[in-house]
Formats: C-alpha cells, structure tokens, sequence
C-alpha cells in the first residue's frame, strides 16, 4: 500500500492539506488495508475498526452507496480505473464530500483478485469554494446596486423626474435593448464622464 499520499486542491490556504488516504482490498475475502489517513476521512482511529469491504460501503452516503458499488462491481468484474466525487458518513454522523480513485488489476486468469486505490476529502475546499462564490454574488449585488443608484440619480436630474420614474426608464430601456439593468447603468455614468448623457438618454 501506498506509504503517504498528500493532497492539495484549490482553493485551500498556502500549505493545507486535504485529508487522504489510501486502501487495499483482497478481494477473495473482502478484507481491507486502510492508511491511518483513510480511517481519519471516516473519523476512525486505526484499530477501532477491522476494514472490510461492507464496513466501506455502509460508510457511503444512502444516496449515493449503490452508484459507488456500482463502479466497484464492474471494476472487479474485469479490471480497469475509475474515479467518482461522492459523499460519506463518518463515525461522528458528519457529511463527507470525498474524491476517490480506484484501480483494479485483473491477473493473467481474468479475475480481478486486489484492488487499491486512494480517497481525499474535499469537504474543505468545495466549502470554502462556496463561501467564495457567495461572497462574489454579494459584493456584486452590491456594487450594481450602487451603479444603478447613481444612474437614477442622472435621469431624475437630466429629465426631473421622481425616483420611481427614472428607475422604470432604466428598466425599460433594459428590457427593449435585453441589457441586464447594471449595463444599462454603466452605459449612462460612462456617457455622462464624456458629457453625453443627456444624448445617450434620449435615445431610451
């Protein structure tokens, strides 16, 4: 079995290390290797478990436990490699998002008698994915909103018009040119830094 495996992926910080770890399987018997790293992603300590095949399926998330023995069953069946990103229950109860890569090597009989293969826990990094994709999605939201104020500003200046008005000219001229509305915007503040707004917004 492989003696260390590390993992890095984006966008973890400088130097942090997704948990990984690495299996055997005898497949005659059902009997497992596991690397300490391997019982740590199912919140194991080594020896408090016997490793086996069903111990690693009845850790799969229900939803996703019969894809996943799915491609163990045609892997063992005549060898090759697979791959799948898919979800596991630790001890504790805790969720997983786990990548795992397996390998099965037929003999020269036909029959697949091992496989190996390595798993990391991508929990970490698609959670902090998410908090940045979020975080983008507010910070944009925010500075359209901003734009699109400073533009109502300008038409309720330019054609003394209330709030309410000049946002429907924005929106209107939006929806007849299928411009999202902060384009819109950004098209009249840039008009009006070279002095032509009150030509740009006659032509909404």
């Amino acid at each position: 079995m492989w003696s260390k495996l590390d993992a890095y992926l984006f966008p973890l910080p400088a130097a942090a290390v997704c948990p990984s770890g690495t299996f055997e399987l005898d497949v005659a018997s059902g009997n497992m290797q596991w690397s300490e790293g391997m019982f740590g992603i199912h919140g194991l300590r080594p020896g408090d478990v016997v490793p086996t095949f069903e111990v690693l399926m009845a850790h799969k998330h229900p939803v996703d436990r019969e894809p996943v023995r799915a491609l163990w069953a045609d892997l063992l069946e005549g060898g090759g490699q697979g791959a799948l990103l898919h979800r596991i229950m630790d001890a504790r109860g805790r969720e997983r998002r786990v990548f795992s890569a397996i390998q099965a090597v037929a003999a020269p009989s036909g029959r697949v008698e091992q496989a190996r293969g390595f798993m990391v826990d991508v929990t970490q990094s698609l959670r902090i994915e998410s908090q940045h994709a979020a975080s983008e999605a507010i910070e944009g939201a925010f500075g359209h909103k901003a734009v699109i104020e400073q533009a109502k500003g300008m038409v309720m200046a330019l054609r003394s018009l209330d709030a309410e008005a000049a946002f429907q000219v924005l929106a209107t001229r939006s929806q007849h040119a299928n411009v999202k509305l902060h384009l819109v915007a950004e098209e009249l503040i840039s008009a009006a830094a070279n002095g032509k707004a009150r030509e740009v917004l006659e032509g909404y």
